[in-house]
Parts: C-alpha cells; sequence; structure tokens
C-alpha cells in the first residue's frame, strides 16, 4: 500500500505499475497498472492504461484461435481522462471521458493519446477465451 495503511484485500492503484514501451508496437511508452485480485479473477483481468501524449498503443487484433500468440482476448475499452482516437477494424474513432467499447475476437484494436499536453487514461477489461 502506497498511504500507510496495512496489507489486505484493498489494493491502490499506485501499486504494480508497469512501464511499457512500444506497447503493441506503438509509439511512446504506456504506463499499464495491473489490477492482479491474487488471481481470483480469472480468466478477467482489469487494467488501467495511462498513455502520455504522442503514445500509442499500436493496433493489434486477438484471434480466436491465438494464432499470434498473444492470447484470445476480449477487450472493454472505458475513458477515465483525456482524448484519444481508438481503432477498431479499419476505422478510427475519437474518443473522450466516459466513452466506452468492445473489442470483440478477430477484431484490429488500437487506441493514440490525441491531446498534445494531457494524458490519456483508460479502463481496459479483458477477458481470456478458450482457444
Amino acid at each position: 500500500m502506497t498511504d500507510g495503511r496495512s496489507s489486505g484485500p484493498i489494493e491502490n492503484e499506485l501499486d504494480g505499475r508497469e512501464v511499457v514501451e512500444s506497447m503493441r508496437g506503438g509509439p511512446g511508452a504506456v504506463t499499464v497498472r495491473h489490477f492482479r485480485f491474487d488471481g481470483k479473477g480469472a480468466p478477467t483481468r482489469f487494467l488501467i492504461l495511462e498513455i502520455p501524449p504522442g503514445a500509442a498503443e499500436g493496433a493489434h487484433t486477438h484471434f480466436a484461435d491465438d494464432r499470434n500468440g498473444i492470447g484470445a482476448y476480449e477487450e472493454f475499452y472505458y475513458v477515465i481522462s483525456g482524448r484519444g482516437i481508438a481503432t477498431l477494424g479499419e476505422e478510427t474513432f475519437p474518443v473522450g471521458p466516459g466513452d466506452y467499447w468492445h473489442a470483440s475476437l478477430d477484431l484490429a484494436r488500437g487506441l493514440a493519446n490525441a491531446d498534445p499536453a494531457d494524458l490519456l487514461k483508460v479502463h481496459l477489461t479483458v477477458v481470456l477465451r478458450a482457444a
């Protein structure tokens, strides 16, 4: 815990951050916070992505048969703050606080920060589907 609380079932989003360079081939570095829940949430995972100006989660596809080895994940995005450009298939969409969308299996997806100064913060839920 970061605020002096004793350890227990409550986690804080400041704990366990990971900086990922070129996330899924995108430019810049993205900070990822994994909410692990001691594995109790499997096959669902929760993450917070913090994408600074000029950075992106590169476009990628999670296939039902996991042919590219990155997992057969459906993804559910929710924008907490900032502005971005979401890629779904061949289309792009501007997104901002309160926007949410589902990226199904076999559909390309990606997310870029569209603001020159502010951080894009997104809650991401990923669900592993059996391959």
